[in-house]
């Protein structure tokens, strides 16, 4: 017997916000490709595009990634050549982390992926609608920080 819609978690909010941000993510590395950025990195260059020198705590709260995950993307980001790493001159126990020239310049060039993924999803998707699914995405957010804060 085939399993219904929800059993296959096709009425899922999780589910469905899952298949979106994969299909998101594909789409975004398809424009990064060309230019030797892994998806991965792109969460850390907005980060540090936004405010540049975010400790590495920082850093990992910013993208909601785990510590140890993002320690691991500053080294291969740091092999790559997209950012430095240096001891925090007020705290010695602290990492700063900060673009080379090389990526503040790969902004130009990748910033406008966003408005073209961004309107690729958005075709057939009125204002009305793309302002309502903001607004529903982020109090489910907050609903789910709040029960992760054991709220």
């Amino acid at each position: 017997m085939k399993p219904s819609k929800s059993e296959s978690g096709q009425h899922s909010f999780g589910f469905a916000i899952r298949r979106a941000h994969r299909a998101f993510d594909r789409a975004l590395q398809r424009r990064l490709a060309p230019h030797g950025i892994a998806t991965g990195y792109w969460y850390y260059l907005r980060a540090l595009w936004d405010e540049d020198g975010l400790t590495q705590k920082q850093l990992s709260d910013r993208t909601g990634v785990a510590e140890n995950t993002t320690a691991a993307m500053i080294a291969a980001m740091m092999k790559d050549g997209l950012v430095t790493r240096t001891r925090a001159a007020d705290d010695k126990r602290k990492w700063r982390i900060a673009l080379t020239p090389h990526a503040v310049a790969l902004r130009a060039d990748l910033f406008p992926y966003v408005a073209e993924v961004n309107g690729r999803a958005a075709v057939g998707v009125s204002a009305k609608e793309r302002a309502l699914f903001l607004d529903v995405i982020e109090r489910m957010t907050l609903n789910l920080a709040q029960d992760e804060a054991g709220d």
